[in-house]
């Protein structure tokens, strides 16, 4: 299990676990504990617009082309440090 503090819109945060053998993406785990995510593709990676920030120490892959563009179309994105 991984626990994730999710930060919603609204600045209330909740506490949630998450398997990590059963691959689910965090759009995912946010629909299973009712938390407020349009998902309009479904979680196919196609809209963006469940797009999230990630705050953690831990060292991410760069952004691909392909990311950056979907996120340059999706509405209510702000920029990023780093």
């Amino acid at each position: 299990m991984i626990s994730l503090t999710i930060i919603d819109r609204e600045n209330q945060e909740h506490q949630c676990e998450a398997p990590t053998d059963m691959a689910l993406n965090l759009m995912e785990v946010c629909k299973s504990y009712d938390l407020p995510v349009k998902g309009t593709c479904g979680g196919m990676a196609l809209c963006a617009s469940c797009h999230v920030y990630v705050e953690s120490a831990h060292k991410l892959p760069e952004q691909s082309d392909a990311e950056l563009d979907m996120l340059d179309q999706a509405f209510l994105c702000r920029k990023t440090a780093g």
